[in-house]
């Protein structure tokens, strides 16, 4: 298992003819581009956001996500592609239950219930620098101490 970047292509081989068909064609509007690259990297970005949200967890190289992930981001994907559409044919609702599923998945992993793997490589970039470890200042003499100063 690892880390690598979801790609449209990988996308649109996931998606049924009749999604792929749709989606690039009537989801637009005139002089629109094609809207799959960036709800790819939204999804992508949002899942994550989610990992980095569990303090155990280490991100990957940027714009990767885990290969136990990568089902997750595709139902994000195919959800918000789907309510793009004017007429909701393709937002069936074996559609709506993989979202919610997904979501939950990600809220698993936000709380640290769900392990994923390490990353090969780190992201040096989104990762935050450990926390300073900041401690009271203690006094080491008193008043008392301090005679004939």
């Amino acid at each position: 298992m690892s880390w690598s970047a979801l790609t449209e292509t990988e996308v649109t081989t996931r998606l049924t003819g009749a999604e792929v068909t749709a989606l690039k064609s009537a989801a637009l509007a005139a002089g629109q581009t094609d809207p799959l690259p960036e709800i790819v990297q939204q999804a992508v970005d949002e899942v994550r956001g989610y990992i980095a949200a569990c303090r155990t967890n280490t991100l990957g190289a940027a714009g990767t996500i885990p290969s136990r992930l990568i089902s997750a981001a595709l139902a994000l994907i195919r959800y918000r592609l789907a309510t793009r559409l004017p007429v909701k044919a393709l937002l069936t609702e074996d559609r709506v239950k993989e979202n919610e599923a997904a979501i939950r998945l990600l809220e698993r992993v936000a709380s640290c219930d769900f392990v994923i793997e390490d990353p090969v490589t780190e992201d040096t970039e989104s990762n935050p620098a450990p926390a300073p470890n900041m401690k009271e200042k203690h006094r080491h003499f008193k008043r008392r101490d301090q005679s004939g100063l």
